[in-house]
């Protein structure tokens, strides 16, 4: 994926806009343009592709949907987005081809503020609005470049280790997905997968999986409205007790504290 985003040549900008709650279609076909979503905080939605593969995106992370690609839209939380369509070609001049994909935003903010300028002087016709928007996606390409694996690794090992990525990144919270069910998942050994994973993305399968889960728990966790024990569940835990652990061994505090400091004023004088 990296080649062909740091290749990338944005040819043109259709339309940069923020899609207010409850105000996106949730049917589309054949996308005419590439697009860029930036969900704001809270928001959890699945995209459900024509060719049967569901991405789930959440609060404050950067996705992709790939041109001519036909999806629906299943809102879990709801929430707005920022959105630019555009169109972009490789060196070689042709059509950019890529999978959808969901990345977690380490520079949230500072994405938010590119898309968010890039919106504003869209609504506003203004002679900055191509300019903006061009250098929103950029930045989007920026990060997506800079999320992918730290360590060197040539790209036919890489493509060893992908369908176990893509399985964590789509059904992580899958009780039954074990790093030995990955490493079958690719043909090789487990030894030999967990060997290639590390040296590609700097820590372990295992880490890796637990890490989104984590992550997923502690957004559901600020919303304030599932009980724990569901939360364990939710995120790929068949033991309240075993999550728990492993979350107050990761952040210094039980999910039940961590819940009542981070639930969201306006959730808590409902």
């Amino acid at each position: 994926m990296t080649e062909k985003w740091n290749s990338a040549i944005v040819k043109n900008i259709s339309v940069a806009i923020y899609v207010a709650p409850n105000l996106g279609r949730h049917i589309h076909k054949d996308r005419p343009t590439h697009g860029f979503v930036l969900n704001d905080k809270n928001v959890v939605r699945d995209y459900c592709f024509s060719d049967g593969r569901v991405m789930r995106t959440e609060g404050e992370s950067l996705f992709y949907l790939p041109k001519g690609s036909s999806y629906s839209v299943k809102t879990i939380h709801s929430g707005g987005c920022y959105a630019i369509n555009f169109d972009a070609v490789g060196v070689d001049g042709e059509d950019i081809l890529s999978e959808p994909f969901s990345l977690k935003s380490d520079s949230h903010d500072a994405l938010k503020q590119c898309f968010k300028s890039a919106c504003e002087e869209w609504r506003r016709r203004s002679p900055l609005s191509l300019s903006a928007a061009m250098k929103a996606v950029y930045s989007a390409i920026y990060f997506i470049v800079k999320s992918q694996p730290r360590g060197y690794l040539p790209s036919g090992k890489y493509a060893i280790i992908r369908p176990a990525v893509e399985r964590m990144n789509e059904h992580f919270s899958d009780r039954e997905l074990t790093v030995e069910s990955l490493a079958a998942l690719t043909g090789v050994s487990e030894v030999y997968f967990r060997k290639i994973f590390t040296r590609a993305f700097g820590i372990s399968p295992k880490e890796y999986l637990v890490r989104m889960r984590m992550d997923y728990a502690r957004e559901l966790l600020k919303l304030g409205e599932v009980e724990v024990s569901r939360i364990a569940e939710l995120s790929g835990y068949s033991e309240p007790c075993h999550f728990s652990r492993e979350f107050k061994r990761r952040f210094g505090v039980s999910p039940k504290d961590y819940k009542s400091v981070s639930v969201l004023p306006s959730r808590q004088g409902k």
